[in-house]
């Protein structure tokens, strides 16, 4: 693929989606079913079928149209929708109907009734009704159901998955994803597992001394705080599963629209990852638990503790002084890196600056993918889009703003 061409053809789209008139309610559905949505040139179908909305790139060959775009299937609004091209045509998309981060809460009733209607406005559409779809846990990670319809041009699945019963009933998420033939909506699952062995040959190696793993997929949370399941659904895809993508990890991890616990978080990985031929390792970078022991030795009775920046910036000047605790650690990320494993990285932000950031203070995660020895850097990607793919930080800072480490392995 030509990606300077790409990037030159998404400024011309962005004219598109942003100085479009607005028609309200453009049917993605419709549009697919009868084939226009592959078989037109994307910027025609830019012209024709988006409009009202922002957009960017996930990567080189995905684009979010977010909600605000005013899609829909027969009348049902959609959430942020992620379209894949290849070359100058569209091959496949992927929505939320409804998903707890960017909805809120929702009961069974509203839940259920949010589902029928949309299955059968893609009855109506297709021509036909859903045929339901066994999936288990080692596809998607989560019990979900699902239903596919198919007709000579388009292809869709529908899942709906929630948790809980009674108070505890928790609505999780109602997805769908179109293509033009079945084999399209394949996804990996726990038997299309990456093996360890062939994931150092994603390894890349600069002249510039920088080491870093590509083939990282991206995943863009959007607005909603979901940076933990995106993190950790973007090592899963990487492996070859991207059957378990944000929303059900969302579910399993217990995430809100406020964030994730790492608690939570932990012992959700421990569980699916054992269904999933992997392995989960934690660390603590700079010993975060026993430097907190020192602060509190040396504050006073009725002195409030350092917050948790104040802390980050003593842990900072500690490595200045005694930079071998930060190169302990170090040396375990290097370890994971050469062998083609991302790091998980849980981080506090505001402690300082970066630029461009959607949040800028609080809990964040993150992922580790690369490092350079000789400018003593980490090379990292959050979870927002194109423009957060690649980053660098020198290692004396991501060690201060360091809360705990994980690394996802494939265990075979």
């Amino acid at each position: 693929m030509n990606v300077p061409r790409l990037i030159r053809a998404f400024g011309t789209l962005a004219v598109f989606l942003l100085g479009s008139a607005i028609v309200s309610g453009s049917d993605i559905l419709s549009y697919a079913a009868d084939g226009s949505l592959w078989d037109k040139p994307w910027e025609v179908v830019a012209k024709e079928l988006f409009t009202k909305g922002r957009f960017n790139m996930v990567d080189e060959v995905h684009i979010r149209i977010h909600r605000g775009a005013d899609l829909s299937v027969g009348g049902v609004k959609l959430g942020d929708v992620v379209m894949e091209l290849n070359k100058d045509h569209f091959v496949s998309v992927s929505t939320t109907i409804f998903n707890k981060g960017d909805d809120g809460d929702m009961g069974r009733e509203g839940f259920e009734a949010k589902l029928k209607k949309s299955m059968q406005s893609i009855d109506s559409i297709m021509g036909m009704e859903g045929k339901a779809r066994q999936q288990s846990r080692r596809e998607t990670g989560l019990k979900t159901r699902a239903w596919e319809w198919e007709n000579e041009h388009c292809a869709v699945r529908l899942e709906a998955a929630s948790t809980g019963k009674g108070k505890k009933y928790v609505a999780e998420f109602i997805r769908m994803s179109m293509a033009p033939t079945k084999e399209g909506l394949a996804r990996g699952g726990a038997d299309d597992s990456a093996r360890r062995s062939d994931l150092k040959g994603n390894v890349v190696h600069e002249k510039s001394g920088d080491v870093w793993i590509k083939g990282v997929p991206m995943v863009d949370q959007g607005e909603k705080g979901y940076c933990v399941p995106a993190a950790v659904s973007r090592v899963f895809a990487y492996y070859g599963m991207d059957g378990v993508d944000q929303h059900a990890l969302a579910a399993l991890c217990k995430s809100s629209d406020q964030g994730t616990s790492m608690d939570d978080m932990e012992k959700a990985l421990k569980s699916i990852c054992s269904s999933f031929h992997m392995t989960v390792k934690s660390w603590d970078w700079v010993g975060l638990k026993s430097f907190l022991k020192k602060v509190r030795k040396v504050v006073k009775k009725n002195e409030p503790l350092p917050d948790g920046r104040e802390v980050a910036q003593m842990i900072f000047d500690d490595i200045e002084s005694h930079p071998g605790t930060m190169n302990k650690g170090l040396n375990e990320i290097k370890q994971q890196i050469d062998a083609g494993i991302p790091v998980v990285w849980a981080v506090l932000l505001g402690v300082f600056p970066e630029q461009g950031l959607p949040q800028s203070f609080g809990g964040h995660m993150r992922l580790i993918i690369g490092y350079n020895e000789q400018k003593k850097s980490i090379i990292y990607t959050d979870s927002w889009g194109m423009k957060h793919d690649r980053k660098e930080m020198p290692m004396n800072r991501a060690c201060a703003i360091t809360h705990r480490l994980w690394v996802l392995r494939p265990s075979r």
